[in-house]
């Protein structure tokens, strides 16, 4: 059974006829605070009593069904009862539209959590700050000579630099979207989309990732997280995916970590493999597999280019952690404790990168992302041997503000990346 999590705000349910508000929720379960009627204490519902439920989600949008009272919870101030329920039916496409529902609700979960609060690991580092470039005290050069620019994956890029994906899927989500890739069109970035599951689950959400007409020059990634395969999303949802948005390849994103964390999580990771070469074989663009903050191992990378993956990316340690941010979107105190315990899990990207470029050789395509903060960041995984250095808070944290917050930040990045250059003499 999955575990609630928490909505931080409040979705009517009407129970049996009477009007309750619901605090946390997931498809087999409901956390309610019905208004206690004071006339008539008699009516409280009782441990194992079955009740009515219409969820009102948004408008035109109800879900109803049956759900039995499991346990009465501890009463929250202002004359409330807690109930904690087990659905135990739902009509005809309820479950569909609770699943889209909740799916819409986590994206903006994340996006409130990673814009507030430390969301990054805290005691392992990245490792770039034991990557030393040397440094040339008489560099005879001039640093606006430097040539930035690269190519990926048949794209011409200005710099090595990606906008790594992390949002999408909600009115915000797209808002931040198409500032980024105003300003990876402008900066000549390259640029990835956030998880387009809720594409799949809710095909009205495409505008939210739709951001080709902002940026009709660079390199975009479109992206699927490899569980959804083993969940109803086949190759022909992913060619849908890519073609919506008019991406030039799709990153299929491993986060097994997250999803044992996260309340509603997928839990069975088996016979993934044939389902991920099914992809890469009939898709009808490059396929970057990636992980999101625990790092590929250099067995890892040998594994994916046996699938026939065009590029990799490390996603190590060191940055965001995003089963840490699962524990803070959980209602119950055992999902938040595990979120912590495992916070700083997984390889640190300097050493991820270092393995991944040691198995696979000089020439396969590499992205590092995972706790890459500045040009210098970006300098040192070059010379680790990435093709692209990647981040993704930074700029989703600049982009909630403005547009011109993120063009500051990444100007300021390329900067930083060019008086690298400049000073180890490159």
């Amino acid at each position: 059974m999955t575990s609630p999590v928490e909505l931080g705000v409040y979705v009517p349910v009407v129970l049996s006829g009477r009007m309750a508000f619901c605090c946390a929720f997931g498809l087999e379960v409901l956390v309610v605070d019905l208004p206690q009627r004071r006339e008539d204490d008699s009516a409280s519902p009782q441990v194992g009593e079955s009740l009515t439920m219409e969820l009102h989600l948004g408008p035109g949008r109800r879900v109803s069904g049956l759900a039995t009272v499991a346990s009465l919870g501890s009463s929250p101030p202002g004359g409330f009862q807690r109930l904690h329920l087990d659905v135990t039916e739902l009509d005809d496409d309820g479950e569909e539209r609770l699943s889209a529902f909740l799916s819409a609700r986590r994206k903006d979960s994340h996006l409130d959590i990673v814009a507030s609060r430390d969301v990054e690991a805290a005691h392992t580092r990245a490792g770039w700050d034991d990557v030393r470039l040397p440094h040339v005290a008489l560099p005879e050069a001039h640093p606006d000579d430097a040539n930035l620019g690269t190519t990926f994956l048949g794209r011409a890029l200005a710099a090595p630099v990606l906008i790594a994906g992390m949002t999408g899927g909600t009115e915000r989500a797209g808002a931040v979207n198409r500032a980024l890739a105003r300003v990876a069109q402008e900066l000549g970035l390259g640029m990835g989309l956030g998880s387009q599951r809720a594409m799949v689950e809710d095909p009205s959400l495409l505008s939210s990732f739709r951001v080709r007409a902002e940026a009709p020059d660079i390199l975009l990634l479109a992206n699927i997280g490899a569980v959804q395969l083993s969940h109803g999303v086949s190759a022909d949802d992913c060619r849908r995916l890519v073609g919506e948005v008019e991406a030039d390849a799709l990153a299929i994103h491993l986060n097994p970590l997250q999803e044992m964390i996260q309340p509603e999580g997928d839990r069975d990771w088996r016979n993934l493999r044939p389902l991920i070469e099914t992809v890469v074989t009939s898709v009808g663009v490059p396929v970057v597999l990636k992980e999101t903050g625990c790092g590929l191992s250099g067995d890892m990378a040998l594994l994916a280019r046996e699938m026939g993956v065009a590029a990799i990316d490390v996603g190590g340690t060191g940055g965001t952690a995003w089963g840490f941010i699962e524990g803070f979107r959980a209602a119950d105190e055992q999902h938040q404790a595990m979120g912590a315990t495992f916070r700083d899990w997984g390889i640190p990207t300097a050493e991820a990168l270092d393995q991944c470029r040691e198995a696979l050789g000089p020439d396969f395509p590499i992205i590092a992302t995972g706790g890459v903060r500045h040009g210098l960041d970006v300098a040192r995984a070059i010379g680790l041997g990435a093709n692209l250095a990647g981040m993704a808070l930074p700029f989703f944290r600049a982009a909630d503000v403005s547009q011109d917050a993120a063009l500051a930040l990444g100007t300021r990045i390329l900067e930083e990346l060019r008086i690298a250059m400049f000073c180890a003499g490159a």
